[in-house]
């Protein structure tokens, strides 16, 4: 996914979006009626979950070791009785099967039920095969990325995309209610998101599985009867996303093809099938880095919900940090310190909808951020409702109100520190990849006049507004940076009825 790089050195969130990989290589939005009563998707046939760790390591050497024996020093989230099943992706899809497997775990830890989620149905709602009219001009429909040719479940993705799909339009019944972005492990990869040893340990207790990026061959090997992973070059060269559920402090250094300094590792369930590695599952080394953690959550609580943004494709950053820029500061030198004290990014959507809203959804994009929610009648009316905060970490958030709140036509404003993310507009320049090849697409985005809104001073800019981003100062940009500029689109908000 092409993204701002300007805006991304500065927000190291957005490197996500770039770089998260799926096997190999690497929301519909409805502008007629865009508070959906509920999609239902179609039932997914899967065997049974594994239900104890100990049906997954028959071929494993018992003398050698025995993993899950010390209590104080392992876990694993299949005893806790929070297994999901194992699937089998086929040739792409990873990025949808982790981050579904992610739901149903934490799903399974609340609420002790295993919501029927089928990764496929999200796929088809992030990508699409582009139609030709009878004059053989392209179609673009719906808010989606459209192929000219291939499969969409051949396609690599993100949470970005997974989040964006599942945010508004229900799927049987689930939306998405947060995904977090941890970061990165034992690597530099990502300036302002770093997570550690205990935070990975804690993130599993908490949600029940966490997704991780790796490469899904690069030095694995049956060492012993177990299969293992310990790839140095593993945050530079990753192209898979599977789920990690456990771990076992006293895993045996020398049982992996290339020796860990310590003893340790994860255990991480795959999406290659039962037949593969021991049951579907393999172990990775403490010791492998990884360059991007992240996991997802879901919710039933709503009926409906309405998005107009929301693939995040651009973002929008504060005056006072543009203007560092413009004084000759290094993009690459900003500090999350100085993006977390910086001016808020106030941004807002007018809705004409009756209804009784529960909570908004939006994005953070570096780990801290503050915030601020308004709901306010008709057009930057009287405020009838408010929540502020901080999140811990970058990623998809719902704010829910204490007391739902009765609508007609309203507005709802989300201002956060610093920088926001936004949909972005149309355009040819994106590239989908598969296992073996690299495919151009298009990205569709539907902006509409007198919908979305800028705060720039103490005026609310429309974001279709042709000189807005001379209004955002961005027309004295340096020429090169002036190439990565775009209009933003409209803000990535979600509104939840009860």
């Amino acid at each position: 996914m092409k993204n701002n790089s300007m805006y991304k050195k500065i927000a190291c969130a957005l490197v996500l979006a770039n770089t998260l990989t799926v096997f190999g290589v690497t929301g519909c939005n409805s502008n007629e009626d865009p508070a959906s009563t509920g999609a239902t998707g179609t039932p997914e046939v899967t065997e049974a979950p594994f239900i104890s760790t100990d049906e997954l390591f028959g071929a494993g050497d018992k003398e050698y070791f025995v993993p899950f024996q010390n209590p104080e020093t392992s876990y694993c989230s299949i005893s806790e009785g929070w297994a999901v099943p194992v699937r089998s992706q086929g040739m792409g899809g990873c990025y949808c099967y982790s981050a579904v497997s992610s739901m149903q775990t934490e799903y399974m830890k609340e609420h002790g039920e295993l919501p029927d989620l089928n990764p496929d149905d999200i796929i088809y709602r992030i990508y699409g095969v582009t139609e030709t009219s009878e004059d053989g001009e392209p179609q673009y429909p719906d808010e989606k990325y459209y192929i000219s040719s291939g499969l969409e479940t051949d396609l690599g993705g993100d949470a970005f995309q997974v989040t964006g799909a599942l945010c508004a339009d229900p799927l049987n019944g689930y939306v998405i209610e947060e995904t977090n972005i941890y970061g990165s492990y034992n690597t530099d990869y990502l300036d302002f998101d770093k997570i550690t040893e205990e935070g990975i340990k804690d993130a599993v207790r908490e949600n029940g599985g966490v997704c991780i990026c790796v490469s899904y061959k690069k030095d694995c090997k049956y060492v012993n009867g177990y299969y293992t992973q310990n790839y140095q070059n593993n945050d530079v060269d990753p192209d898979h996303i599977a789920l990690v559920v456990g771990w076992d402090d006293d895993f045996p250094a020398d049982c992996f093809k290339t020796p860990a300094s310590r003893n340790g590792a994860w255990l991480v369930q795959n999406s290659f099938g039962v037949f593969w590695g021991n049951c579907g599952y393999y172990w990775v080394s403490y010791d492998m880095p990884i360059p991007n953690i992240y996991s997802c959550s879901i919710t039933g609580e709503y009926s409906s919900a309405i998005s107009f943004g929301r693939n995040v494709y651009a973002s929008v950053y504060s005056a006072d940090l543009i203007e560092k820029v413009l004084s000759g500061k290094a993009v690459d030198s900003i500090t999350l310190d100085e993006v977390l004290a910086s001016d808020d990014v106030a941004a807002a959507t007018v809705y004409d909808h009756k209804g009784t809203v529960g909570a908004v959804g939006f994005w953070t994009t570096v780990p801290g951020q503050s915030y601020t929610i308004e709901i306010r009648q008709g057009e930057f009316g009287k405020v009838l409702a408010s929540a502020s905060g901080t999140f811990e970490y970058t990623g998809y958030h719902t704010v829910e109100f204490e007391k739902p709140v009765s609508v007609n036509k309203f507005t709802v404003v989300v201002k956060t520190a610093g920088s926001a993310f936004f949909e972005g507009q149309a355009t040819d320049d994106y590239n989908a990849f598969t296992v073996y090849q690299k495919i151009p697409g298009h990205y569709e985005a539907k902006s509409q006049p007198g919908r979305s809104f800028i705060q720039i001073g103490e005026d609310w800019i429309d974001v279709t507004d042709p000189e807005l981003m001379n209004r955002l100062g961005l027309d004295k940009l340096p020429p090169e940076l002036q190439e990565e500029v775009s209009m933003p689109g409209d803000p990535c908000i979600t509104v939840l009825f009860k």
